[in-house]
């Protein structure tokens, strides 16, 4: 029963992550569309007037939508791959080739997880400086330290997996 729940909350999660990817992506889309009060805002904010503006905002807008698009697709994976290992979980067949690898996949989308807030977060520093304003980031290293364990957790899993081909081969 607990695997079913979890497994309906993951999908759930993908889907709410994908709706939330579209919303954002509609809102920068309004934002770029729209040259209104926004656009004087951040030209005050970060002391820009004119064409300079515009392009500065253009640039951190596609840069944003391009970071949340490629932390989607990330996530994506993450929820997908863990909704299938735990499909094999409960017909119990986890320590499997395929599940090393969809642990190897999450490992993988973490990182890539690590690396985007790594670059939004260089993006925040930048954006700190220019403004004067905090816009409050600091490095996680538990991620990092994720993304190490589920290497090491694929691996097991793949001698796992070969062990019990072993012993079936021996019964």
């Amino acid at each position: 029963m607990f695997l079913t729940f979890t497994i309906r909350a993951l999908r759930i999660c993908n889907v709410l992550n994908w709706m939330l990817v579209t919303l954002l992506a509609l809102l920068l889309a309004f934002i770029l569309i729209d040259e209104g009060p926004f656009y004087s805002t951040i030209a005050e904010t970060f002391g820009v007037d004119g064409e300079a503006a515009v392009e500065a905002i253009w640039t951190w807008l596609l840069a944003s939508l391009a970071l949340v698009a490629f932390a989607a697709i990330a996530v994506h994976f993450i929820f997908t791959r863990l909704t299938m290992i735990l499909i094999d979980a409960r017909a119990s067949s986890a320590l499997t080739e395929d599940n090393a690898a969809r642990l190897q996949t999450i490992a993988w989308a973490l990182l890539a997880v690590n690396i985007i807030d790594v670059i939004a977060g260089q993006l925040s520093i930048w954006a700190s400086e220019i403004s004067g304003e905090y816009f409050g980031w600091s490095l996680s290293l538990t991620g990092w330290f994720a993304v190490i364990l589920l290497f090491i957790l694929a691996a097991v899993f793949r001698e796992g997996d070969r062990m019990r081909q072993d012993l079936e081969g021996t019964v």
